[in-house]
């Protein structure tokens, strides 16, 4: 602040920064609300939301039939219908672009 000028306004900045300023305030304070709200309470007493989540078990992922794809007709040896093809193309700069095509 200058003496003899007005004190910077909200439109003297940048209006990102403005709003970065005020999410991380805002942030703050809803981060400290919920700490004094909900510190200690036990997992059972915490709201719907805020309650730890299912989530899939791991050791399911070892009943999934990774040899599924042996069934599919297009992977079978004789098909006759359109199959994806992979290219790598190299263009002249030296980078390298994969393409898929349908043949």
């Amino acid at each position: 602040h200058v003496p003899g000028l007005a004190p910077p306004t909200c439109c003297d900045r940048p209006v990102d920064s403005m709003a970065e300023e005020d999410f991380s305030v805002v942030r703050a304070i809803i981060e400290d609300e919920l700490h004094q709200e909900f510190h200690n309470v036990p997992t059972k007493d915490l709201p719907p939301r805020m309650q730890p989540r299912q989530l899939p078990n791991l050791q399911d992922a070892f009943k999934i039939d990774w040899d599924d794809w042996k069934s599919w007709e297009w992977m079978q040896p004789g098909w006759k219908g359109v199959k994806m093809h992979s290219q790598c193309v190299i263009s002249a700069d030296g980078s390298a672009e994969i393409r898929s095509v349908w043949k």
